[in-house]
């Protein structure tokens, strides 16, 4: 694949879900199963990023995403996700932003992207969402990617 854009999303869904008696952490494994039943061939992401700042692969990286439509950034943007709907005044941890900052600074980095070849879903053209949420902190996660690329 040749990787130009990196695409942050968030699950739009609780950290945990009730299944039965149980109460279960959504992660990569969990998004998946949710992708499958709506009949996609996988996870549609390529990197889940947990509430503590684990990074799980999803979908993997010789493949396109099934992430974001618009602007073709399925096939040119790599998909990662935070768990979470920061469109509902949750707050990101500290922890799974840091998580989101080593991750894309390592991607920054494998595939010769530059800080501009970072976006949120919903400021791709073409994308009609707010994804990664209204109250995801835009602003505190563009100062500090760009202070870890200088």
């Amino acid at each position: 694949m040749n990787w130009q854009k990196i695409v942050i999303h968030h699950s739009a869904s609780p950290t945990k879900v009730k299944r039965g008696k149980l109460t279960l952490p959504v992660n990569a494994a969990m998004i998946r199963e949710w992708h499958l039943t709506r009949g996609w061939s996988d996870i549609g992401y390529h990197f889940v990023i947990l509430p503590d700042g684990r990074c799980e692969e999803g979908r993997p990286l010789y493949r396109p995403g099934a992430h974001c439509i618009a602007g073709h950034r399925n096939f040119i943007g790599i998909g990662i996700c935070l768990v979470g709907n920061f469109s509902q005044n949750d707050v990101v941890p500290e922890a799974q932003l840091n998580g989101l900052l080593d991750k894309v600074v390592s991607l920054i980095h494998a595939y010769h992207l530059k800080y501009e070849d970072v976006e949120f879903h919903g400021e791709v053209p073409g994308a009609a969402t707010e994804c990664p949420g209204r109250y995801f902190p835009k602003d505190i996660f563009r100062k500090e990617l760009q202070e870890r690329l200088s």
